[in-house]
């Protein structure tokens, strides 16, 4: 018996199918997110669900000889974007990603940008990217599609159209996502979507427990989506309590998981951690810089455009590479180190904020220098969410994993981190993490374990 993981990334989509008996991965296939769109403004990040439907489609068809034996079908999806669909269930937009920046943008005769607005409005910690930011954007602009029914995110999309469902459903992780998701109502907060001008009825609704989406044609049970975040989580982790995930890909984050409450009122609203819904119940408290990998990919693309500049093309790959020996080559030369803050892109509590490089003299303004001094500054920036997390979850910390492909190619960084922390980042047994817990949450949702816990303890067994 197998269990199928489904992951739509930002990047990349990816399928996994596991055993049910080792726990292991007997077939992986991924392929580009090639969905990208162009925008009308510089600020637009769009993507076409109906491609990414296609590179879905296509990825479970190279698994069609193991098929007959999947169980059970489990969807991961990049949070906090939506798209809206029609009364059947069809897209009539497209997928405005987290990544999009409309919520950031000056609100007319506000002055404030609509998420700070939305912010003072409602009292929830939203940000441009958010898919309840787009819409207050889209509302107060009028260009919410005509036939638009309902908005989710592109990971009930996916549940829609493998299940022929012409409603989505949405898990608490993803509803959280979104914005304005009341955990005491274990729902959306239709008081302050009113206050906010904005009409709940085109909200989906939110399940309560672990039942499924629906069913594929053929009868396998479609656990409803689950968000990448808490996925990677379940694909990383040998055990849900004590064990803090570090992921560095695109983005990064921090996380650990709380099975107690969690007020926000606890945590210092200056460290910018977030209380996340956990599949199942639960909570995972997560930092999570904007930044992250795409730091690293800042410094190499200057690599590029500098070797560019002298007739030199190097791939991608082979930069990388070559950052990281000039790395470790200046932190053995032990010269005074860059200062590096890596907040280029902003934070999500000031998205204005930009990083900064100090401590430039004669002896480190070298690329290996450069190379490091970003490393460490990404390493702080995750740090600092570590410790301000409460004090009776970082003590209680005994294990630590690591995700993405931030930590399992650059083995610097990973011991940037391992330093820090006092302990060994233990790397998950497949790449494709999110889908990987995806699958596990599948299982679960289908009944085949008695909660997620049990799913996990089992299948990571093998």
């Amino acid at each position: 018996m197998l269990f199928a993981g489904i992951d739509i990334g930002t990047t990349s989509i990816s399928v996994v199918l596991i055993s049910a008996v080792s726990g292991r991965p007997v077939r992986v296939a991924t392929c580009a997110n090639d969905a990208s769109l162009g925008g009308n403004q510089s600020w637009e990040r769009l993507q076409d669900p109906r491609r990414i439907m296609e590179r879905v489609r296509g990825l479970l068809a190279d698994c069609r000889e193991e098929w007959p034996d999947v169980a059970a079908v489990g969807i991961s999806c990049q949070m906090h974007g939506i798209l809206y669909v029609d009364g059947e269930g069809q897209s009539v937009s497209p997928l405005f990603t987290w990544q999009d920046g409309r919520g950031d943008e000056p609100m007319q005769g506000r002055g404030a940008s609509y998420a700070r607005h939305l912010r003072e409005c409602t009292g929830y910690p939203v940000a441009s990217g958010y898919g309840l930011v787009t819409h207050f954007h889209h509302v107060k602009n009028g260009n919410v599609p005509t036939d638009a029914v309902c908005l989710c995110t592109i990971g009930d999309y996916a549940a829609m159209q493998l299940t022929g469902a012409a409603k989505p459903l949405m898990d608490p992780s993803n509803a959280a996502g979104i914005g304005l998701y009341s955990r005491s109502r274990r729902g959306f907060d239709e008081e302050a979507l009113r206050r906010a001008g904005m009409d709940a009825s085109i909200l989906p609704p939110v399940c309560q427990g672990t039942e499924p989406a629906g069913r594929t044609p053929d009868g396998k049970p479609v656990a409803c989506a689950i968000g990448d975040n808490q996925a990677s989580f379940l694909g990383s982790v040998p055990q849900l309590e004590r064990t803090l995930l570090v992921n560095v890909g695109t983005g990064s984050q921090v996380s650990i998981f709380t099975s107690n409450d969690v007020s926000p009122e606890e945590l210092d609203p200056a460290a910018g951690l977030e209380i996340r819904p956990f599949p199942g119940g639960g909570s995972l408290l997560v930092g999570a810089p904007l930044s992250g990998g795409k730091s690293y990919a800042m410094l190499l693309a200057f690599f590029q455009e500098a070797g560019r500049a002298f007739g030199a093309s190097p791939d991608e790959g082979e930069i990388y590479a070559r950052m990281n020996e000039w790395a470790r080559e200046a932190l053995r030369r032990g010269d005074e180190p860059l200062q590096v803050q890596t907040q280029f892109y902003g934070t999500r509590q000031d998205p204005g904020l930009r990083g900064s490089i100090r401590g430039i003299g004669p002896d480190n303004f070298t690329p290996g220098h450069l190379a490091a001094g970003f490393l460490k500054g990404m390493a702080d920036e995750l740090m600092q969410y570590v410790g301000a997390l409460p004090e009776e979850l970082r003590g209680i910390i005994s294990a630590a994993a690591g995700s993405g492909n931030g930590i399992r190619r650059n083995p610097l960084l990973r011991e940037m981190l391992e330093a820090k922390l006092g302990l060994a980042l233990e790397l998950p047994p497949g790449e494709e993490e999110a889908a990987y817990g995806a699958a596990v949450y599948g299982a679960a949702a289908a009944g085949y374990y008695p909660d997620v816990r049990s799913a996990l303890s089992e299948m990571r067994k093998g």
